[in-house]
């Protein structure tokens, strides 16, 4: 590889101020980059791609670095394509709660742009205001509301890439009901930037609702919080988000379930007298949270799965089995976590199978845990 060639020409085509040379803070797992560089248009991500490409550079899309640690780290000497300039607005029709946007916008930008029009892309993240929306595909981030809203691959209508070899492609368009051909955006969700660059995505965008609350059940033992998650799950309840906290301080107990109902004031106050009532039932206390304390709540559990700032002696891995499996494999973790003498923070999808775990301690104790779930639980997958 001709590196001054390279520098030369990525600084020809997106500006000096735009490419760095052995920049730092872009490590992944101890391996820093060859270079660094920010294209401003799709047309010179399209360029930067198939330039590196030529040159058999291993590339590593960067958006807000929210989630760089999932994965495995890179094979060979890479550069990073940064998304941060991508962030455009390109096109948006409130009426038709539709909208296209630059997949390096964050999503905290987005929702402003979008709270201004009474809309909303219900799509919780770590970290809002650093996430990007192409980060977020890219990595199938789910967050608590998939459970009333579905997931980001549910929202998405359309998406653009820039391939291997710098050839741009796209899928899906500007309409909700696109029904022709192969469902080739489902493809990029999920591939951790391994197949392309995604470039632009289109959503499907759903109206703010006018009233929000939640309610919090608090336990010295798991045993009752199920009880409740049962007795919703078969109910007429449709809570946007029914979610199970262990080891969580925020919450002021070692145990706890937040459910989150959302939509016109009479339904939000009649999940909170049935999730009162379920709570009773089981045992357990139950605070009702709205305004600032229901945000600050949500906030913080959309958080917990962040890899942004994980420490050394930290693993936190996700975990997707049957709902009704989930509190064995969790049970699973926490004698696991028990014996080896390390602490266990869960936040789960109770109604949705999917859990976020982080554990700390010496190399050899999250080997050994990590063996541990999987010899005990097989059918779930880590």
């Amino acid at each position: 590889m001709n590196d001054g060639s390279l520098l030369a020409d990525l600084t020809a085509l997106v500006g000096e101020q735009h490419v760095v040379d052995h920049p730092g803070g872009y490590a992944i797992y101890g391996q820093s980059p060859l270079l660094s560089v920010a294209p401003g248009s799709l047309e010179e991500l399209a360029q930067t791609v198939a330039r590196l490409a030529a040159e058999r550079v291993a590339i590593v899309p960067w958006g807000g670095g929210t989630q760089q640690m999932w994965g495995r780290p890179p094979a060979r000497p890479f550069a990073v394509v940064i998304t941060n300039r991508l962030s455009r607005i390109l096109d948006y029709t409130p009426d038709d709660l539709t909208i296209s946007v630059e997949a390096g916008m964050t999503l905290g930008a987005l929702s402003t742009a979008l709270a201004a029009n009474g809309q909303m892309l219900p799509i919780d993240a770590p970290l809002p205001e650093r996430a990007t929306i192409g980060g977020l595909l890219a990595t199938a981030m789910d967050g608590p509301r998939r459970l009333g809203y579905g997931s980001a691959r549910d929202l998405l209508i359309g998406i653009r890439v820039v391939e291997a070899t710098g050839r741009v492609s796209k899928a899906g368009g500007m309409v909700v009901k696109n029904v022709s051909g192969f469902d080739m955006m489902k493809l990029y969700l999920g591939s951790f930037g391994t197949l392309a660059i995604i470039a632009s995505a289109n959503f499907k965008l759903i109206p703010q609702p006018r009233v929000a609350a939640s309610m919090l059940c608090r336990a010295t033992s798991p045993e009752p919080l199920w009880k409740v998650v049962n007795a919703i799950a078969a109910s007429q309840l449709t809570p946007v988000a029914v979610e199970y906290l262990e080891g969580v301080e925020l919450t002021g107990a070692t145990f706890a379930l937040a459910v989150r109902s959302e939509g016109l004031p009479a339904a939000v106050e009649r999940h909170l007298r049935d999730v009162t009532s379920f709570a009773t039932q089981a045992g357990v206390r139950a605070e009702v949270l709205r305004d600032e304390a229901h945000s600050s709540l949500w906030t913080a559990i959309n958080d917990l799965p962040q890899t942004a700032t994980v420490a050394a002696d930290e693993l936190v891995v996700r975990i997707t089995c049957l709902p009704a499996t989930m509190p064995g494999v969790l049970a699973t973790a926490r004698t696991a976590t028990q014996r080896l003498y390390i602490p266990l923070q869960g936040s789960v999808r109770a109604l949705n199978g999917v859990a976020y775990l982080r554990v700390r301690g010496a190399v050899d104790q999250l080997r050994e845990w990590h063996a541990a779930i999987i010899q005990a639980a097989p059918q779930t997958t880590i």
